[in-house]
C-alpha cells in the first residue's frame, strides 16, 4: 500500500513542478532610477485564483502586490518605488544594493501554490552618484 501512495504523490508532485512553465511565459524586472518595474505575461491561467508578487526583504519573502487572475494570455505590470529603501536589520540601517522578486501562483480548488524562479535587479549606481552630487550642492 505504501508504494501506491508514493506513486500518487510523485505524479501529483511532478504535475506541480511543471505548472509554472505552462502558466508564466515571461517574468522580468527592470530598474529605472531606483524604481523597479515588474512585468509578467501568462500563457494560461487555468485553475489560477491570483498572483502574489513577492519581494525578498531581510531574508523573507513578503507579498507586495496581489493580482487576481484575468484569464488566458494576460499581462501584468507593477511599479515598485520602495524597492531600494533603507531597511532596519538588527538595529543597523543598511541599504539594499539588489532586490529580488518572485511570484506566488495561488490556485483555486485547494491545489498547492507554486512559485516562479527569482528575478533580481541591481541598484543603478549612477542615480546614487547623482543624488550624492545634488546633496553636496545643497549644503555648499
Amino acid at each position: 500500500m505504501k508504494n501506491v501512495i508514493y506513486i500518487i504523490f510523485f505524479i501529483f508532485g511532478t504535475t506541480c513542478l511543471f505548472a509554472n512553465s505552462q502558466i508564466i511565459k515571461r517574468f522580468n524586472a527592470t530598474n529605472n532610477n531606483d524604481i523597479v518595474t515588474i512585468e509578467w505575461e501568462t500563457i494560461s491561467e487555468k485553475n489560477v485564483s491570483k498572483f502574489e508578487l513577492q519581494r525578498l526583504t531581510n531574508g523573507i519573502y513578503k507579498t507586495i502586490r496581489n493580482e487576481q487572475a484575468k484569464g488566458d494570455a494576460s499581462t501584468y505590470k507593477y511599479t515598485d518605488s520602495d524597492s531600494f529603501t533603507k531597511e532596519l536589520i538588527n538595529d543597523n540601517i543598511q541599504s539594499a544594493n539588489a532586490t529580488t522578486y518572485r511570484i506566488k501562483i495561488v490556485y483555486a480548488n485547494n491545489l498547492p501554490d507554486t512559485y516562479t524562479d527569482e528575478v533580481s535587479v541591481i541598484r543603478n549606481l549612477n542615480s546614487i552618484r547623482r543624488t550624492l552630487g545634488m546633496l553636496k550642492e545643497m549644503f555648499k
